[in-house]
């Protein structure tokens, strides 16, 4: 079995007393990293440790971090009980973790207090409204601007510097991102700068991470849901003369399709109007409509081979 512990967000001051009795049940301890203020509490009591920062090093991706880390560990508790440990609390950002439970290991999780709580606290926000949670390797559809976002592992300049170009393609350049480095702790900085001007920062580390307060910024969800409520405002529904006038303006318009886009944003306007209306007869649901729309991405990059 394998004892996954968290550590806390802060320092030695964060850890439970079951964490405690774990380190001190003569099992190997294993630390994800050994880049925490709780380490000085393994030094104090001399218990033995061993970290995986060195895989840090020796390879090319944090995926094939997570990855050898896992194996390690699978093999360490083939014949014995280990303990691995990991900063803040064991189900919240530690991708190590989600992979020993989907090989479904024999694991017992003892949770800690995580970064959450002392990020929350340093930009004084409240995540009652909802707060999308991202790692620094997330994709621009992954955004969503109705919501508070958390990004984490913005552990050096040049993953800030890649993470201020993606988000600008999804927020405004005068949206404001708080940067936050060693949350919680007596050196904690706060910064609140420009999206844009976030490579400018030197001071990122391994407990650094960026907080973006919900915009005005307008993304795909918003957009699905104006254009319901108009629907709505309106009382418009799927008559004979509402479909043929649809029909008729749809086939205009990819006629007209090119090089720009207009026609594009008009046809998919259109498209969306008329599967709403359907959707509110009663003909089809949105659920089946993603599912079928999903199925049919491989068939669309085939053809456009």
């Amino acid at each position: 079995m394998i004892n996954v512990v968290g550590l806390g967000s802060t320092s030695s001051r964060d850890l439970t007393l079951e964490a405690v009795k774990i380190m001190k049940n003569g099992n190997k301890n294993f630390l994800r990293t050994d880049r925490h203020e709780a380490l000085s509490f393994f030094e104090e009591n001399k218990i033995a440790y061993q970290s995986f920062d060195y895989l840090y090093d020796e390879m090319e991706s944090f995926d094939q971090v997570y990855n050898k880390i896992v194996e390690i560990l699978i093999e360490e508790a083939k014949n014995k009980d280990i303990n691995y440990f990991v900063p803040g609390t064991p189900l919240v950002a530690e991708k190590t973790v989600r992979l020993l439970i989907d090989k479904k290991e024999d694991i017992n999780i003892v949770n800690g207090i995580s970064f959450i709580e002392p990020v929350l606290a340093g930009v004084g926000r409240d995540a009652v409204d909802g707060l999308l949670f991202l790692d620094s390797d997330a994709k621009k559809f992954d955004f969503d601007t109705r919501r508070d976002t958390l990004i984490t592992q913005v552990y050096n300049k040049r993953i800030a510097s890649d993470l201020s170009l993606l988000l600008q393609e999804v927020y405004s350049e005068e949206d404001m991102a708080y940067v936050i480095t060693n949350a919680g702790l007596d050196d904690e900085i706060v910064r609140k700068v420009g999206i844009y001007k976030l490579p400018r920062l030197d001071d990122y580390n391994h407990q650094s991470c960026i907080y973006i307060p919900r915009t005005s910024g307008k993304n795909f969800q918003i957009i699905m849901g104006q254009l319901e409520n108009i629907l709505e405002d309106k009382d418009l529904y799927l008559d004979d003369d509402n479909f043929d006038k649809l029909k008729k303006l749809l086939i205009e318009k990819s006629k007209g399709i090119s090089m720009d886009y207009e026609e594009e944003i008009d046809t998919l306007i259109l498209s969306l109007l008329m599967l709403f209306l359907k959707e509110r007869e009663g003909l089809v649901d949105f659920r089946e409509i993603f599912d079928e729309i999903y199925k049919k991405l491989d068939k669309i990059a085939i053809f456009l081979k």
